[in-house]
């Protein structure tokens, strides 16, 4: 495409402001900028900037050009990160990302049953609360806790229904008791969640029990399972680590069943790649797509 690299270069001065910023930015001198500029001004027969002392500002047309190079920008970028995570080999890097705190144990089960099979694939697990772009090759695949998300062209499959219940130790109990009721909650301690992160065994225990009997919370979801399972509080576990620690007990005032589902996210473009194709494959033949937590065989997984 002609004045394409002259079109980018005009992008980053208009977007950056500054010949200087720019060149930084493209990696090269600021004269090539300068050059670029008056190329591109000489095919378009008008100024795209306005020169001034603190850089350079966008003409009429210098908006209209930066608009439709942004999206240029925007392509090339999808494209790039898309090529990286369309690989036709199984090897190299596959990139999962999750929701905090990620449910970690149940997700490095299906991690290990991938990595038996393809053993040159290297696993980054990024778990963060802003979600992957996946359009731009950020992961190829996303396990997103929650509400199922409406983004257009993402693929979503339920991956797994977790169960929940409210638990604690056998050593809380020979201390401390066990609560008959919600009313008796007040004479209890409890581990929680920050509120920030979905769980809704954590929201109906925050309803339920007042305030300065949560003694207890953190931003990461095993630390507070570590908590309850210690000892130190009650808190909602999932169900799957009473098989790894069956000192632990269902508290027994009755509660409402929790249940939550947690939906792979991928992108259409990368859905029927080999990498991703290969996992989805794998979790399928080691049970764990689309099941339920109590379905999983437990030797799958890890304690906490």
């Amino acid at each position: 495409m002609r004045f394409l690299l002259e079109m980018r270069t005009a992008y980053f001065v208009a977007k950056l402001g500054t010949v200087t910023a720019a060149a930084e930015t493209l990696g090269v001198h600021r004269a090539t900028v300068l050059r670029h500029i008056e190329v591109l001004e000489a095919e378009l027969g008008r100024k795209i900037f306005r020169r001034h002392a603190r850089g350079y500002s966008t003409t009429e047309l210098g908006a209209q050009l930066l608009s439709s190079a942004e999206t240029i920008e925007q392509e090339l970028e999808r494209f790039v990160g898309f090529s990286k995570i369309a690989a036709p080999s199984l090897d190299g890097e596959f990139i999962i990302a999750s929701t905090p705190p990620g449910y970690s144990p149940t997700i490095i089960a299906a991690v290990k049953a991938f990595r038996d099979l393809y053993p040159d694939v290297s696993v980054k697990y990024n778990v963060g609360t802003t979600p992957p772009k996946l359009e731009l090759g950020e992961a190829h695949i996303y396990f997103h806790f929650g509400p199922k998300l409406d983004t257009p062209d993402y693929v979503l499959l339920p991956w797994m229904t977790f169960y929940g219940g409210i638990y604690a130790s056998s050593s809380y109990f020979e201390a401390f008791g066990n609560p008959r009721s919600v009313e008796e909650f007040s004479k209890h301690r409890f581990a929680l969640l920050t509120d920030e992160h979905y769980s809704p065994p954590d929201d109906w225990i925050r309803e339920n029990v007042p305030s300065e009997n949560i003694i207890f919370t953190c931003n990461e979801r095993p630390t507070v399972w570590r908590a309850v399972i210690d000892g130190l509080a009650i808190g909602s576990l999932a169900h799957h680590l009473i098989h790894n620690h069956p000192h632990l007990q269902p508290i027994a005032a009755p509660f409402p069943g929790f249940e939550s589902i947690c939906w792979s996210v991928t992108h259409v473009d990368a859905h029927r790649t080999p990498k991703v194709a290969a996992f989805f494959e794998c979790i399928k033949e080691a049970g764990l797509m689309g099941v339920g937590e109590n379905d999983v065989d437990p030797d799958l997984m890890p304690t906490v």
